[in-house]
């Protein structure tokens, strides 16, 4: 069945090289209007646990029941106090080394201003979230890529200590691995923070899915990585625009002498609620461990028959709500990604976005019911694609 909504031209452009316009943002910000005319829509690409809208509207009812709550406080420059010291005692460090953004992405992108000049080189993890490629690239950085490889997207140390150069200023990693959902262990980062510092340079490592694997931060690690986090995507409270950056005091300070106005986005109201989240946490990681508990057996059980069946390669990973398989037999997973949207009016998120053609990445951290129907439709789809007959 043929869709009457047109597949986002944007999808056909881009690239994790293409700079911070276009590319997978504002891919999905065209999918997004395509999905909203559409009703079969099946999205499959979505990467963030579904909002706890109740879990949400009971902290914000509860925060002015009984007048104002005294998190509600001016964020100017230094952002919530409260904010500050509920992800500071997350992390094990002091306040003065957290800085308020609206997100991961504000407090990468504060980071990259501050330890890289035109010039220098900056090694970037691949695949890789296209932002990673296109901060560095907007700071006018001589990007290397670091290849994480498939299937198991792990990081070969040695290749990387061979990489990193006297001009070396950054390491841009994501933990847990976006998109492959891969992660690195402690002693993995012990060894990166080594190979990091002996050349000065910092690891800047986000950590939006952290949460997920139990890890711990690798701020804890070493002193050279600065941790990029948020409410957004473990808690899926995307609303209130609630992030992070969290560092050595040192490192936190060039940041800030970098960016002295700090994060002019980050509301007062949002940050009041996010400080009264983050000060009691365990109502939401009972919402997203049920919302996996229910999901992950689906994504399973679908994944082994799509791989018995030989249309995909690569087993789920054990951690986060993501899934980057590789397609079999196919190259071009853009061509791939609008033939199932025309034909079934399923959205996966091509590979070329994350600069891994071949491979799409499956979001299930949404409704089980849902993501059940969903993968059906994608196996029945890839079926058909491999014999038309």
């Amino acid at each position: 069945m043929s869709s009457g909504v047109a597949w986002p031209s944007l999808a056909t452009g881009g690239g994790i090289s293409s700079g911070l316009e276009g590319g997978y943002t504002a891919w999905v910000r065209e999918v997004l209007r395509a999905v909203a005319a559409e009703p079969r829509a099946a999205v499959l690409f979505d990467s963030t646990i579904k909002e706890p809208t109740e879990l949400l509207a009971r902290v914000v009812g509860e925060a002015f029941r009984d007048g104002i709550t005294d998190r509600y406080e001016s964020t100017f420059a230094g952002g919530n106090r409260y904010v500050a010291a509920a992800v500071a005692e997350r992390y094990g460090v002091e306040a003065d080394q957290v800085i308020c953004t609206t997100g991961a992405t504000s407090a990468m992108a504060m980071a990259v201003s501050a330890f890289v000049k035109p010039g220098d080189h900056v090694i970037v993890e691949a695949p890789a979230f296209d932002l990673l490629p296109a901060l560095a690239h907007e700071a006018q950085a001589k990007v290397t890529p670091l290849p994480r490889r498939a299937p198991d997207f792990a990081i070969d140390v040695e290749a990387l200590s061979a990489m990193v150069r006297r001009d070396t200023r950054l390491i841009m990693l994501t933990q847990v691995h976006n998109p492959s959902g891969a992660v690195l262990d402690v002693e993995t980062l012990r060894a990166i923070g080594e190979i990091a510092a002996k050349v000065g340079a910092r690891v800047l490592i986000d950590e939006v899915y952290a949460d997920f694997a139990d890890e711990g931060s690798a701020v804890r690690v070493s002193e050279v990585f600065v941790s990029a986090g948020s409410l957004t995507k473990v808690q899926g409270l995307f609303a209130l625009k609630c992030g992070w950056a969290v560092g050595s005091a040192a490192n936190i300070a060039t940041i800030q002498a970098a960016n002295p106005q700090g994060d002019q986005g980050v509301s007062k109201l949002a940050h009041a609620i996010g400080a009264l989240v983050l000060e009691n946490m365990a109502p939401f990681e009972a919402h997203w461990r049920g919302v996996l508990s229910a999901a992950r057996p689906v994504l399973g059980a679908h994944a082994q028959r799509m791989i018995d069946d030989g249309l995909i390669l690569g087993a789920p990973p054990p951690y986060g709500c993501m899934y980057f398989p590789q397609v079999v037999g196919v190259d071009d997973t853009l061509e791939l990604a609008s033939w199932l949207w025309t034909t079934e009016q399923i959205v996966v998120a091509p590979g070329e976005f994350f600069g891994q053609p071949g491979h799409v990445r499956i979001g299930f951290g949404g409704d089980a019911a849902a993501l059940d129907d969903g993968l059906g439709r994608l196996h029945d789809a890839l079926l058909r694609r491999r014999r038309p007959g």
